[in-house]
This record gives C-alpha cells, structure tokens and sequence, in this order.
C-alpha cells in the first residue's frame, strides 16, 4: 500500500543461510504519511487542504482564514488494518453529507481525542462540546455537521466489520460521547497517544500485531462504559431488546419479508413496542430501508462485488426492480447507483498519490482499510 525503506538485515543473517544485505519484512518500517502544506503558495493552501479532506468531510471557512496564511497537517500511520492519524488546522465547519457518504463509500468507525482546541456540535438537546481528555466516536455511515477551533486531534479509523463483531450495541454508536473520568476512556485515550508517539519506532510487523489489541481495547471500552447523561442510552433491557433485533435486521437485509410483522413474530415483540425501540432512530421501516441502501452502497463500492449489474445490487438490496432502487438511491445520497459504479472509489492508488509534491496517501488509506 506504501513504499517503505527496507531495513538492513540484522547480523548474524549469515549463519542462518541468509546474505548480510538480505531484506528482513520485519525490518519494514510502519507505513507513515504525512500531508502538510509546507511549500504549497498561500493562495492555493485551502484549496488543495479542502481537496484532500475532501475524502472525509466537506470544510467550509471564513472568508479571512481561507485567504490568510492557511495551515492544516495529516500524519497518519497505517497499524496493520486501522489508521491512526494527527489533524492540525484552523477553525473550520465540517460535514459528511448523504452526497459524500455515497461517494466514498466508506463504514468505518472514527474514534477522536483532542490534543488541545474545541469541537461543537447540535443535537436535539443543545449543543454539545468535546469533553476535554474525553473520547467522541462517529460512525463515517452517519450524517454529522460540527464545528471546530484551531485545534489538534487524534483519530482512530477502525473498519465497521471489524469493531462490530466485539460490540455489544453495534448501530448506536454515533456522537456517543465518553467524559475521562471513566477508566477505560482513560485507557484507550492513553493508548492512542501512545501509539502515535512510538509510530516512528515501530515496525511493520509489529503494528500488524498491535491491531487486533487496539480494537480489542476500544470495542471493551465502548462496552463497558455507560453514558447516563446521553438520551439514546437505553434501559438495560431495552439495550438488549435493540441488539436482538438490529441483528435479526443486518441478517436478513436481502429478505423480502423482512417487515414489521415478520420481524415481531421472530422476536415476540409487540408492534408497538417495536415501534417504540426504534422511535429515536425515525422508525424501523426507515431504519430497515437506510440498512439496506447502505448494503448496496457498500456493494457498489467494493471491488469484490465489481461483477454485479445494478440490478443484481438492487435484488439484493429487496428492491422490487432496479428502477425502484435507483429512484430510492438517489432521494437517498444524491447521486446515482451507476454514478457511484462509475466514480470506482475503493480502485484508489496509493502509491505516488501527490499534488504539487504534497503526500496524499492517507486519502487512499482511510478509503482502502
């Protein structure tokens, strides 16, 4: 996924049977790259920044930041299948819209941490804001608008696949927000400082064998810490209730008797108690039909579903025909089934992605994970 600067082979190679010059894997070092604007002339900086984290969010600035000497970093490092990565910029608006999620594609988890600065964001209770030292976890399938201050922060981009097979409440994680008086936020907080201050000292094997902890340790925290003060926080009972049914509803997404009733009579919910678990979530019909485009979203960005037409996506996705999923698709996301086909999104290069000298590589890492 990178070029990376072969190691020399430590001594004694030779009594082994292997050349001193030989190249030991283990010597690789941990994929880095770093975007900086270093160079770039001060009237294309925000230009080419608002480009770039472009593969994440939309960014809108005030008309004097983006005009005056504008300054943002990247530096990322790829820890076998998660990416850990510092963000450095000025105040800005951020936003992943239905427009941007259908064209990347992406299903990740992005667990933050800020270093120093401010996040804000509006909810139905007020406005909220990063609580220092504490952790905010987005689910990138999710829609969000937040605002920032000159800030640094740490994100942790872990693929959905791979989190949610630990987690005991998958699907309810977005904008959750954990204060660092829990232990285990302390912990996993601590972790990725960590990580990310000995990422230049670490080989490529040994972040391949720190990832399956790194998840380990944020799908525990996650578990275990209860948000009292957050509104989606349910009744234990009612938490288990939800679990049981998102997963009857991720099983069968393909089912074209996947529907209230069916669902009540596998479960043995009453309607109206169904109705209710998902009340917050706009309703189990919309949630159902946002499941299922969001499978078919993933399916036209993942090369290994490339051979499926439209209409193959579309009967997995339950639609009746293909122009009824197109039709649903685009109210959706904006664009076009054939559109997202066409853009080959998850077909990025990461070797040699640069503008005007500037390492771009993260781009293709985050979509690529």
């Amino acid at each position: 996924m990178t070029d990376v600067t072969k190691g020399d082979a430590p001594s004694g190679q030779e009594e082994s049977g292997l050349p001193a010059n030989a190249e030991s894997p283990n010597a690789d070092p941990l994929p880095h790259a770093r975007f900086t604007l270093d160079g770039v002339p001060e009237k294309e900086r925000y230009d080419l920044w608002r480009d770039s984290i472009s593969c994440i969010f939309e960014v809108e600035a005030e008309r004097d930041i983006r005009q005056g000497p504008f300054e943002a970093s990247i530096d990322a490092n790829l820890f076998g299948s998660i990416m850990l990565a510092r963000t450095q910029t000025l105040e800005q608006r951020w936003s992943r819209t239905p427009a941007l999620m259908a064209k990347d594609g992406m299903d990740h988890y992005m667990i933050q941490v800020y270093e120093h600065g401010d996040m804000l964001w509006e909810t139905q209770e007020g406005t909220r804001s990063f609580p220092k030292h504490g952790l905010v976890i987005f689910d990138l399938a999710e829609q969000v608008v937040t605002r920032t201050n000159n800030f640094s922060n740490l994100s942790l981009f872990i693929p959905r696949t791979m989190l949610d097979e630990q987690l005991k409440d998958r699907g309810n994680q977005h904008l959750r927000v954990l204060t660092a008086e829990e232990p285990m936020v302390h912990l996993l907080r601590d972790h990725m400082v960590s990580l990310k201050s000995l990422s230049s000292q670490m080989t490529a094997r040994q972040a391949v064998e720190i990832s399956p902890a790194t998840i380990g340790l944020a799908a525990a925290c996650l578990n275990a810490v209860i948000s009292p003060d957050d509104p989606r926080q349910s009744s234990g009972a009612s938490m288990a209730r939800m679990t049981i049914v998102r997963r009857l509803i991720e099983a069968n997404l393909g089912n074209p008797e996947l529907t209230v009733d069916w669902i009540t009579g596998k479960v043995g919910l009453s309607r109206t108690k169904l109705y209710e678990l998902f009340e917050q979530l706009g309703g189990v019909t919309k949630y159902i039909r946002e499941r299922r485009l969001r499978r078919a979203l993933i399916m036209l960005t993942d090369k290994a579903s490339a051979h499926l037409s439209i209409y193959d996506v579309a009967m997995e996705a339950s639609y009746a025909s293909d122009a009824a999923f197109v039709r649903a698709f685009r109210a959706r996301y904006g664009v076009t089934p054939g559109d997202v086909r066409a853009a080959g999104h998850r077909l990025l290069v990461a070797e040699g992605l640069k503008t005007r000298g500037v390492d771009r590589r993260h781009e293709a890492w985050v979509h690529d994970l």
